[in-house]
């Protein structure tokens, strides 16, 4: 398919680490990932990654792809009861039993990605996409953005979301759906389990989680997508903000689960392990689909004891003076009832983050294409290390752990 490109696309919007852009087709979007990172909720850090835009997008198109072939999920009840025996069998026969997991097993995951394209819009297949000497963007379905508005009441910052009347019929749902396969170090997870008890088997587990061990089954948490700093919800507060129905909101649950298992069987015949994730969704209709991206960025993976996810990167920063300073500035915007704790930050407790150092930067330059290669399964950007390979080169910078 190649695009009228009288039209220019127009730029929608711009974040961190993404722009979105509006092409001639007005019920379409294209992503582009660029090459920014962002850690600790900062934004746009003072740095670049190689190739890191354009592996993303493949990654994405390819995960998209995957689950979209009812086969995968056809073949997945079988793989799972049989290798993942970490897993509760009963929770799997369950799940597989839900009216969702049919309606993949029949037509797949429905997901808002249309094709990866080039910056006249004809269409790329992956190895095109990577090899591509300009921009490379993911084409999805347009969906109505309606951010919640921030109010002081009772003395508090809430955010006020939009009344029902004013939902279309794509809607990007405002919730970051966040699954965990386990409670690494460095997970979030650790302080809330650790500060209740009983919030272990709130998640639905059988015990008080161990840091380092996996779970029987994955858990589900639900966090905000649209306000400044995501905030943990609880299932009442995530219903209501939706804007679902019950019975949307069950479809919500049921895939995001099948979707979580679906990429640990992926990642686990790669020798890789996932530990925890996020999805988000948009409305099409009265139904749900993927939305947004998947890859590294939005999954934690551990291959050989090295993480080979945005947890490396924020390895680099953890103990930093920048990373004591934003805590502080968060806690002083809060006392504050400000929202903008990065001025803080930056201002008054003249904390900004540092750039990497030369040697940090050459490994970690490498990651997202060493990803894409072994995860794809051939050389799709040439010139990285295999995974093994880039493992030595991290635990070298210590920026990792890893090489057992």
């Amino acid at each position: 398919m190649t695009t009228d490109t009288t039209s220019a696309p127009t730029l929608q919007y711009e974040g961190s680490v993404k722009r979105v852009w509006q092409p001639p087709e007005a019920d379409q979007l294209r992503f582009e990932f660029t090459d920014d990172y962002s850690v600790f909720d900062w934004g746009k850090m003072p740095d670049t990654i190689a190739e890191k835009g354009r592996a993303l997008t493949v990654m994405g198109a390819w995960f998209f792809d995957r689950m979209a072939d009812a086969g995968f999920w056809q073949a997945l009840e079988k793989n799972l009861l049989a290798k993942a025996p970490q897993l509760d069998s009963e929770f799997l026969k369950q799940t597989f039993s839900t009216p969702t997991f049919a309606k993949f097993k029949n037509a797949g995951c429905k997901s808002h990605f249309l094709a990866l394209t080039d910056e006249s819009g004809n269409e790329l297949s992956l190895d095109a996409a990577a090899e591509a000497s300009g921009k490379v963007f993911m084409s999805v379905k347009k969906a109505q953005v309606l951010r919640p508005t921030p109010r002081v009441l009772l003395n508090r910052t809430v955010f006020s979301y939009p009344d029902r009347t004013e939902y279309g019929e794509q809607r990007l749902v405002p919730l970051e759906v966040v699954f965990r396969f386990g409670m690494p170090a460095g997970s979030s997870l650790k302080e809330r389990v650790e500060q209740d008890h009983s919030y272990a088997r709130f998640l639905g587990l059988s015990k008080q989680p161990v840091e380092g061990e996996f779970f029987d089954r994955p858990v589900i948490e639900l966090f905000t997508k649209l306000e400044p700093k995501d905030r943990l919800l609880s299932v009442q507060e995530a219903l209501l903000i939706s804007g679902l129905t019950a019975d949307q909101f069950q479809q919500l649950s049921e895939t995001a689960t099948l979707m979580a298992l679906g990429l640990f069987a992926i990642f686990q015949a790669r020798g890789v392990e996932l530990w925890d994730g996020k999805f988000e969704f948009i409305t099409q209709g009265s139904e749900l689909i993927a939305a947004d991206s998947i890859g590294p960025d939005e999954l934690r993976l551990i291959y050989k004891g090295c993480h080979l996810s945005k947890e490396m990167i924020r390895r680099v920063y953890r103990g930093t003076p920048w990373e004591k300073a934003i805590k502080d500035a968060q806690r002083l915007a809060a006392d504050r009832k400000s929202l903008d704790w990065k001025a803080i930050c930056r201002n008054e407790l003249g904390q900004t983050p540092a750039p990497f150092t030369p040697a940090t930067r050459a490994v970690i330059d490498k990651l997202y294409g060493s990803i894409t290669n072994h995860l794809c399964e051939k050389p799709l950007f040439k010139g990285y290390p295999e995974l093994d390979q880039f493992v030595c080169l991290a635990v070298e910078q210590n920026l990792c752990e890893g090489g057992a």
